[in-house]
């Protein structure tokens, strides 16, 4: 289909990146577990950027549809995406913005709808992000998010398990629309006292 080598496009690769002196030298994915309907096993990648300020978690099945042949199950979609993360010892990460990317195809009257949800294993609280697609478009699209409240890892140690609720949904369902998407997280490290 025509919105997956879109999809290609959406991804911007930075040169030449500078480095911030507050997060640790060493960042790692230790492990993915992925729930729900938009996240079969297997169809989420999760990548680091070079400034380890920015995740970026690729969705290959993420797709909603709505329109003459679909289903209740193809309206919405959601992910409960598990993230174990290794680093250094002495720091704490939060989530500080969300930029959702991909391709949207929907009729004037409709709209789509995105949420995300982080939260840390262990950790009381959640960080909640959420953007509107209003139709009529068709194309690539960037939705940016900032979070109102700031929900941080636990300190003393070198891991840390970050929950990633994302749901979208298009409205009405009667006419033909579609969703795709990539989530940018980006997040901020500082040094435990």
């Amino acid at each position: 289909m025509r919105f997956l080598a879109t999809l290609g496009l959406c991804t911007v690769v930075a040169a030449g990146l500078i480095v911030p002196q507050n997060v640790p030298q060493t960042v790692r994915v230790l492990g993915v577990s992925l729930l729900g309907s938009g996240c079969p096993a297997g169809s989420a990648d999760v990548q680091i950027d070079g400034t380890k300020t920015l995740m970026e978690v690729t969705f290959s099945s993420y797709i909603v549809q709505t329109g003459p042949g679909t289903m209740a199950a193809d309206w919405r979609k959601n992910c409960k995406l598990t993230l174990n993360l290794g680093f250094d010892e002495g720091f704490q990460f939060a989530t500080m913005a969300t930029d959702m990317t991909g391709f949207a195809q929907i009729p004037a009257g409709s709209h789509g709808t995105c949420s995300n949800t982080f939260d840390f294993t262990g950790v009381q609280g959640q960080t909640a992000f959420s953007t509107r697609l209003d139709g009529a478009r068709e194309g690539p699209f960037t939705l940016h998010s900032d979070t109102d409240a700031t929900s941080w890892s636990q300190c003393g140690g070198t891991t840390a398990i970050m929950n990633m609720n994302t749901q979208c949904n298009i409205s009405p369902t009667q006419q033909q629309a579609l969703i795709a998407i990539t989530v940018n997280v980006s997040v901020a490290w500082r040094r435990c006292n």
